[in-house]
């Protein structure tokens, strides 16, 4: 009887909410001059799957800092993000750039309303081949995530790349990122775009 009465007291106590939120960019610093936009479809693969799809666009701040601003639907009924890179170590020689996200946001998710804090230590290296520039890169996002019915922190590995193809370095980005499940979180595969364009205000200035 009382194993009973623990296990409807943990169903009733456990969140249907989970982490979702991918990282979608590498530790690289947008110039001064340029803003972009980007798209990025996601699959999340465990729990409630199915699919994402996210727009953003990205500022730069200064030398060493970036802003994201973020929306998006599917799976998750409605999501918006807004985060800033802050990377004080940029890729020199042998030196990957290394620094982090932190990014606050809501969701909607079926009945629940979920409050999200993330920070995100983020590392990246940047390779030219012959098929153009790769940057690899890892992080692992700890979000807290505030719902009605629980409070509690999630988290996920996340290893993906940015592609500059040599005759598009200047137009379009292409990247793609697997996240892995390792607390109260979704594993996911998600691929996308950004699409840089000059900006006359100078944000980075």
């Amino acid at each position: 009887m009382k194993f009973a009465k623990y296990f409807v007291l943990c169903l009733f106590l456990s969140s249907t909410a989970h982490a979702y939120l991918s990282i979608g960019e590498s530790a690289e610093i947008l110039p001064s001059n340029l803003m972009q936009v980007g798209l990025e479809p996601q699959i999340l693969l465990n729990r409630e799957s199915g699919p994402n799809f996210d727009i953003f666009l990205d500022l730069p701040v200064s030398d060493s800092t970036s802003a994201r601003f973020l929306i998006g639907a599917g799976s998750i009924d409605f999501n918006a993000f807004a985060s800033v890179k802050w990377i004080p170590f940029p890729d020199v020689a042998n030196q990957p750039a290394m620094g982090f996200r932190f990014g606050a946001g809501w969701a909607r998710d079926v009945d629940d309303n979920i409050l999200q804090v993330q920070v995100a230590p983020l590392l990246s290296k940047k390779f030219d081949t012959e098929y153009g520039t790769t940057v690899p890169y890892i992080a692992v996002p700890f979000t807290y995530m505030n719902t009605k019915e629980d409070n509690f922190v999630a988290t996920n590995l996340a290893v993906g790349s940015e592609w500059h193809h040599p005759e598009l370095k200047d137009t379009m980005t292409l990247g793609g990122e697997v996240g892995v499940d390792l607390n109260k979180s979704y594993s996911y595969i998600s691929i996308f775009a950004t699409f840089p364009f000059e900006s006359s205000k100078g944000f980075g200035n």
